[in-house]
């Protein structure tokens, strides 16, 4: 899916610090995207992922792997 279409859940109460999001970023660089972020309904809300998210955004990613909970 485009990494546009997807809409962070704005109740997410983990946070993501930046020493985290590098990590994650480092992470895909080396292995892969292979945990896909998890979205429900029609705005493709994430409900487990978020980190992912801010990662692929900083990496320039245009679409994500995703996996449907609804």
């Amino acid at each position: 899916m485009q990494l546009s279409e997807l809409t962070p859940y704005k109740f997410n109460a983990k946070k993501h610090p930046k020493e985290q999001v590098e990590q994650i970023k480092k992470s895909i660089q080396e292995f892969g995207f292979n945990d896909p972020i998890a979205v429900w309904g029609e705005k493709n809300i994430i409900v487990e992922g978020h980190g992912r998210y801010l990662a692929a955004n900083e990496l320039g990613m245009e679409n994500v792997p995703v996996i449907r909970l609804d």
